[in-house]
């Protein structure tokens, strides 16, 4: 598709489906991790560990994305080219019945696993790479942004207007691509009141709101609300529940979550 569409404009949206669950990682993928290959009778009975399936998955896609990006260089579209590389979620938990023989991807230190609304369930990668544009080498901790960002954001860098009418969750973050942090003028908000899996510590409440230096959560009903305030800590680790000490942000955040609910 890139090859028959260098001269004009494309866009791609590329799922490479690993590590999404179920993971069938070949022989061939684990190879280069035999040091986690099973021990015992365990590696007798032909098991493998949940380590080789998962790292070997990991490692064929980004072999994958890597002809991807060569693809882009040898055509030579670098420099026109905006490669954003993401996910959806945080890490499966290894209870869930489709990931016990796989799921050890990890949040690094962060509360919650995918499903959960904490850190460790909504934060997820984000890597651009633009030549000429985006600083190399750079980590930018400050700017807060989210999948919902960047329809608003391509749109912006290919220079279309968004359609009459059209009212996006995100905004433009282009600035951010560019090397610039940025505060964003809205706040972020989760809908997540289905089935959590795996240990309690990871099992958040229903509904969450980012603003600024706050995160709050609450379930529909306004039980179990939860204020965090990641400028008092920020390692974000969600442990020092503040929600008593600030009334009034409680209140203000409640109100938006609840109209949030409702209109969805």
């Amino acid at each position: 598709f890139i090859k028959t569409n260098k001269e004009q404009r494309f866009f791609i949206n590329l799922w490479t489906l690993v590590p999404h669950a179920t993971l069938d990682t070949t022989d061939e993928q684990m190879a280069p991790y035999a040091q986690y290959r099973a021990q015992g009778s365990a590696r007798a009975r032909g098991f493998s560990t949940p380590a080789r399936i998962y790292y070997g998955a990991i490692t064929d896609m980004d072999y994958h994305l890597g002809r991807l990006i060569r693809t882009i260089d040898e055509l030579g579209l670098s420099k026109e080219t905006v490669i954003v590389f993401s996910s959806d979620n945080g890490p499966e938990d290894i209870h869930d019945v489709n990931t016990a023989h796989s799921g050890i991807g990890s949040p690094g230190p962060f509360r919650g696993r995918k499903r959960s609304l904490n850190e460790g369930g909504v934060r997820v990668p984000f890597t651009v790479k633009w030549e000429g544009h985006t600083p190399a080498r750079t980590v930018d901790t400050k700017s807060i942004v989210s999948a919902v960002d960047l329809l608003p954001t391509f749109c912006s860098l290919a220079g279309i207007e968004l359609p009459d009418g059209y009212r996006s969750d995100g905004q433009d973050l282009s600035q951010v691509f560019s090397g610039k942090s940025v505060q964003r003028d809205r706040p972020l908000l989760w809908d997540w009141t289905a089935t959590q899996s795996g240990h309690v510590s990871n099992k958040s409440p229903g509904l969450a709101l980012r603003s600024g230096k706050w995160k709050f959560l609450m379930n529909p009903d306004g039980s179990r609300q939860e204020l965090y305030d990641f400028e008092a800590d920020p390692q974000c680790m969600e442990l020092d529940n503040v929600a008593d000490r600030y009334p009034d942000e409680v209140e203000r955040f409640s109100k938006i979550l609840r109209e949030f609910k409702a209109s969805i």
